[in-house]
């Protein structure tokens, strides 16, 4: 029977994600663990079902991360903000650990509790939240609320010990002195490195990722349906679809096989099948929030020396550098995403050449290896140095890479 050490040195909570979520688990708690630190996490149950119980004590340590997991239950958005957002704080108090780091917007409120009971909290600020909040314009009139409310959160959540964020201009919204930016990159993969070029896998063009409004599925969906779609090509996709979009072309595409939706898969498998495509797509409307953002997705695209299909956002263009990787299209334009298909599809040399030098881009510059030390850094001042330190996983198919301190 499996004890767990107590108490941890730091808890890693969210309300929202599940368990298995990639910046959380795979790389921050996971990143955390393999440094040496005795690392738990507090996050939401994939599985099937509605019960209303979590476990009576917290699982084993994942095998490959080395983390201790609580699951706790899946449950509306109204029952989690009430419910699930009380639990998972008490659960983290439960774990004793020194540092709990949040991870969710609507966890802010337990910052200031946190550090009554005398603990070092880390929040992390995932999107930059105001900017989100205003650019859903389905919200209407609400809005005039919703975004006053968003920046509160944010002026709450500063009063941290520190904070991370994901990208340089989130961390604008927080006090410089406490706030460390670690960019949301791939965990490179062994298998990544050995695939064969992209003109040598089947002719899809996969998407991986929430299916919503704002992030294409009209997109997606006028790709699949277009008579012009290369011969012999479909779209693969893979995540969850926004229950307020209206999905009926969607589903009738893939009722007619143009388009394949795995549904939601756990991390690995999700970027397995990037390994059985020629192309990703990344289809987001250039909102106020995703115009700044960094897209996990796009890298894992290179990474998996995939060529792709982007937005053409100012703000990705920069991140790149020039670097021949990528074709970009107008915003909410199926009809440009075709056309680039149709080149990629006539000329395979450049199709390849674009795939590698995609690979390289991340090989060189952006990969999670090159960020994970600046969030060690986070912990060593709040709790410490770590019995060891310098751990970091590659993938779940390879060694683990050694990180200088």
């Amino acid at each position: 029977m499996h004890s767990r050490p107590r108490p941890f040195d730091i808890v890693h909570v969210s309300s929202a994600h599940p368990w298995t979520d990639n910046r959380i688990h795979t790389r921050a708690a996971t990143t955390a663990a393999h440094a040496g630190y005795r690392t738990a996490l507090v996050a939401v149950d994939t599985g099937g079902g509605s019960a209303e119980r979590a476990p009576a004590d917290w699982d084993r340590p994942d095998e490959r991360s080395g983390v201790w997991v609580r699951r706790i239950p899946r449950r509306g958005r109204l029952r989690r903000l009430v419910i699930s957002t009380v639990q998972a704080v008490l659960v983290a108090l439960s774990s004793r650990a020194h540092v709990v780091h949040l991870h969710d917007p609507e966890l802010a409120w337990a910052v200031p509790l946190l550090r009554l009971a005398r603990r070092r909290v880390v929040y992390d600020a995932h999107e930059d939240l105001p900017a989100q909040v205003a650019g859903k314009e389905y919200l209407g009139r609400i809005r005039r609320v919703a975004v006053p409310i968003a920046r509160g959160v944010v002026r709450l959540a500063a009063h941290a010990d520190a904070v991370v964020a994901a990208t340089p201009t989130i961390a604008l919204r927080f006090p410089a002195a406490r706030t460390t930016v670690v960019q949301n990159l791939p965990v490179l993969r062994a298998s990544d490195a050995t695939l064969a070029d992209a003109s040598g896998r089947p002719p899809i063009a996969v998407y991986l990722g929430a299916l919503s409004h704002d992030r294409g599925i009209g997109v997606v969906s006028g790709v699949a349906g277009s008579p012009a779609l290369p011969s012999g090509w479909r779209v693969r996709t893979a995540g969850p679809i926004d229950g307020a979009v209206d999905r009926r072309a969607f589903d009738a595409l893939c009722g007619t096989g143009r388009i394949d939706h795995r549904g939601v898969l756990p991390p690995d498998r999700a970027r397995d099948l990037l390994h059985t495509a020629r192309v990703g797509l990344l289809p987001l409307l250039p909102t106020v929030a995703y115009a700044s953002s960094i897209p996990t997705k796009l890298f894992e695209y290179l990474a998996a020396g995939l060529a792709v299909i982007a937005t053409d956002v100012p703000y990705w263009r920069e991140l790149l550098d020039d670097i021949e990787c990528v074709t970009w299209v107008p915003a909410g334009d199926p009809d440009a995403v075709v056309r680039a298909l149709q080149r990629y599809a006539a000329e395979p040399d450049l199709l390849d050449a674009h795939g590698r030098a995609g690979r390289a881009l991340v090989d060189a510059r952006f990969r999670w290896d090159h960020e994970a030390p600046e969030l060690l850094r986070v912990y060593r001042r709040l709790c410490g140095a770590a019995p060891f330190d310098g751990y970091l996983p590659s993938s779940s198919d390879a060694d683990w890479n050694v990180v200088s301190k």
